[in-house]
């Protein structure tokens, strides 16, 4: 009996050194696999990191070049603004050496309206207009510098302009400086 519990205890420690043998392959196998998928992984990250790299230089160099391409263009701009702004020039001076030796002040006043026609077309070739001023005040393009107690304006009516005003695009550059019709009894209320 105890021949046969050894035989049986052999054999049982045979099935279970088998078994842990079975078990450290498979064991060794699934750490192979594991190793392999680790240097994929690994490999695949670096690619990416590689990759990352690279787009944020590619975004780093488009961001410089749109830079210079932003100053360029406004380098450009103010290049052709001021060309313009010398054929306005050019003209002012030919007007006050021609002064200096006019006898004929009306030929002198022609030649300063034309050079104000090309500076107002100037401004309204880039865009740059000038703010209505009849009719009724408006506070978002018109500053009331002075209101004046009138019956013949209706209230709130523009009755002078003081300075001109312009806009640029829809956008207010400058208000119109204007004078104002108030009632006679809102003047009443004020004092």
């Amino acid at each position: 009996m105890e021949k046969e519990k050894k035989e049986q205890n052999g054999e049982v420690k045979e099935e279970r050194e088998e078994k842990e043998e079975k078990r450290c392959e498979e064991l060794e196998k699934e750490i192979e696999e594991l190793k392999k998928k680790l240097e994929r992984t690994e490999e695949a990250a670096k690619k990416l990191s590689l990759m990352y790299q690279s787009l944020q230089k590619e975004f780093e160099d488009y961001r410089i070049r749109v830079r210079k391409e932003k100053e360029e263009a406004k380098e450009e701009g103010i290049v052709k603004v001021a060309k313009g702004f010398m054929e306005i020039v050019d003209n002012f001076e030919k007007a006050l050496e021609s002064a200096k030796v006019a006898t004929d002040i009306n030929a002198l006043i022609k030649g300063v309206q034309m050079i104000h026609y090309q500076f107002v077309k100037f401004l309204k070739d880039h865009g740059i207009e000038k703010i209505e001023t009849e009719g009724e005040f408006n506070p978002l393009e018109h500053e009331a510098i002075e209101t004046v107690v009138s019956k013949e304006y209706q209230p709130n009516q523009i009755v002078k302009v003081v300075q001109t005003g312009y806009r640029y695009k829809g956008r207010v550059l400058r208000p119109a400086k204007v004078v104002v019709a108030i009632p006679p009894e809102e003047r009443e209320e004020i004092t």
